[in-house]
């Protein structure tokens, strides 16, 4: 179960109206992180299992990328977005923060770096983009989700964690990228 929530994350499913925030000061261009072309593609693997995920951009629709799970996906002036959120804000800076609304409860994104690392068996990404979601949780404590993005790559790690009440956090899903292939 936790794995399907995690690619729904992945694959951007969410059912959300935009309501976004401009990031405050200078930043790079969101798009540098997030490679859109036809026939890119990024293979993940989901922690403690053998399993694997290849996600395609198959095709376009207009301004939209298409990928082989039914996502949509498009550049826009202020970002990266699917077609109910920005993935991405321009300018990306730490600190950049924007919203969009999912069944009547707001959603929060936050660049909280744009010096993170990962490690995973497509290589060591640094430099990258770190974004942090955080939801409350009705019995206490948040769900929390960090999406690291590297330049020129897209994607290359998601996390989904609790945190209780005390502040104990213990991670969830984890999805790692483990092949890529983005046109320059």
């Amino acid at each position: 179960m936790r794995r399907a929530a995690a690619l729904g994350l992945l694959l951007f499913a969410c059912k959300a109206g935009p309501q976004a925030s401009p990031a405050a000061g200078s930043g790079e261009d969101a798009t540098r992180y997030y490679p859109l072309a036809v026939g890119n593609s990024w293979t993940y693997s989901f922690r403690g299992s053998d399993r694997r995920e290849t996600i395609q951009i198959v095709g376009r629709d207009g301004p939209w990328f298409i990928d082989d799970h039914r996502g949509r996906l498009r550049y826009e002036p202020d970002g990266v977005r699917d077609a109910d959120r920005y993935l991405l804000r321009t300018p990306l800076s730490a600190g950049a923060t924007w919203s969009a609304v999912e069944n009547l409860i707001v959603q929060r994104f936050e660049v909280v770096s744009m010096d993170g690392s990962a490690v995973t068996q497509a290589g060591t990404f640094t430099r990258c983009a770190v974004v942090r979601n955080e939801q409350v949780l009705a019995k206490g404590g948040k769900f929390v989700t960090e999406w690291t993005y590297a330049p020129k790559v897209g994607l290359v790690q998601l996390v989904t964690s609790t945190v209780d009440a005390k502040g104990r956090q213990q991670e969830q899903t984890r999805l790692q990228l483990v092949a890529y292939r983005v046109g320059q």
